[in-house]
């Protein structure tokens, strides 16, 4: 195998690997994501790819692994492969994502239109034979439908995490170390920290949530569409009787996807009563609804950078709380919030007045998942990426006596 890092190589972001068997399969093909401050346009795509593609294979619907497939479709087409959710929730990015970018996009509407006519949905456990090399897809835990994809070539097992989570959560089954990795590209978001113990995490959200209710205030949840808002409607179920829970945002959409897909959900049963006792806002008197009573309202986006969450941050009783649940970029609102107590809108500087802090409610592994997956999986070879802080993990994995390494984009690795 030759494998060809042109993405997330010691950095975040624009997740993307070529893998050469007797096939030439893309591993994801993501954006980068950048505060609108900190925007790089020409850092923002992978390293552009040499020569045909037989396949592609996306772990997931997050724009840093999902967001330049339509730019596959101004050239000759190609057949790409993900579970059935994550076309459903990448096409709703994409065309999100279209806007914003506008005249900078990679792609156009049409373009969107040829990548969801190629796509071939591929099931957990399912093989797909391609010439001489075998694919597969393993639940990730990361979000709906994220996987671990596999590739097995003349015997040997190369595994792509992805983005992954091991252990629990509400709303997925945490993922599972295979056996039979030869190679394994790993993710390292985290490997530099630990997260909190989830139950105790949410004893603090529920405890503060509480608190700032029963002053009369309103709790402000800016949450990510994708995976965040369902989480926290589902972790507020398990919790909270009787109070008003308002949804607003793209996550009403995405909670939709996650409803048509209960099979790659933990508890459907749990997650159907969460949906039913939320009030989902479709209308301005809604949304005076949501603050003028004490309430919880979860909305995006998740770094304040837009969407409904600036509009209830204005409108905020000074009793209120904003609890962040997500990581907030440097340069984004979110950000400011949470270190200046300021924000921007529509150019103009606003102070924030109402307390806000963060709760890390993360969808990855944290740095001892991660030793405790390698560990497991016990490969020849471990490639690092998705990460700030991937060359010193790679030294410290070298020191547990595994083969790490931490290539930057536009290495290739022979294996």
């Amino acid at each position: 195998m030759k494998i060809h890092c042109l993405g997330a190589g010691q950095e975040v972001g624009r997740s993307c690997f070529l893998i050469e068997t007797d096939q030439r399969a893309l591993f994801d093909y993501g954006l980068k994501i950048f505060s609108k401050e900190g925007k790089k346009k020409n850092n923002m795509v992978p390293i552009p790819y040499q020569g045909n593609i037989d396949a592609m294979f996306l772990s997931h619907a997050h724009l840093d692994h999902s967001g330049y497939i339509p730019e596959l479709y101004t050239r000759p087409p190609v057949h790409w492969f993900a579970t059935p959710p994550t076309l459903n929730i990448a096409s709703m990015l994409w065309a999100d994502s279209l806007k914003i970018m506008g005249e900078d996009a990679p792609y156009l509407e049409r373009h969107i239109n040829y990548a969801e006519n190629n796509f071939t949905p591929l099931f957990y456990e399912q093989t797909l034979s391609l010439g001489d090399t075998d694919y597969s897809f393993h639940n990730a835990g990361h979000i709906l439908g994220s996987a671990m994809v596999r590739a097995t070539h003349k015997g040997k097992h190369l595994l792509y995490s992805g983005d992954f989570k091991m252990g629990d959560t509400r709303m997925h089954k945490g993922a599972i170390p295979p056996e039979e990795v030869d190679c394994l590209i790993l993710e390292s978001t985290y490997s530099n920290r630990e997260h909190p113990n989830r139950t105790e995490l949410e004893d603090t959200l529920i405890h503060k949530i509480e608190e700032t209710l029963d002053l009369g205030g309103t709790v402000l949840l800016p949450a990510f569409a994708v995976g965040r808002t369902q989480e926290l409607l589902a972790v507020l179920n398990a919790h909270l009787r009787g109070i008003p829970i308002f949804v607003d945002g793209m996550g009403k959409a995405v909670t939709r996807i996650y409803q048509d897909n209960d099979d790659y959900i933990r508890d459907p049963k749990a997650f159907e009563h969460a949906t039913k006792e939320a009030i989902f806002v479709e209308s301005p008197s809604d949304r005076r609804d949501a603050t003028s009573e004490p309430s919880v309202i979860v909305s995006t986006a998740g770094m304040m950078e837009g969407g409904p969450a600036l509009s209830y941050l204005q409108h905020l009783n000074p009793a209120s709380r904003l609890i962040f649940t997500g990581y907030n970029v440097p340069g984004t609102n979110g950000r400011r919030i949470l270190d200046e107590n300021k924000l921007t809108i529509d150019g103009y500087e606003l102070d924030v007045s109402v307390p806000a802090e963060y709760l890390d409610f993360s969808a990855h592994v944290g740095r001892s998942g991660l030793i405790d997956f390698v560990k497991k999986t016990n490969p020849e070879k471990i490639i690092l990426n998705h990460g700030d802080d991937t060359v010193a993990f790679a030294q410290e994995l070298k020191e547990l006596g595994f083969d790490a390494v931490a290539p930057a984009n536009g290495d290739m690795i022979d294996f």
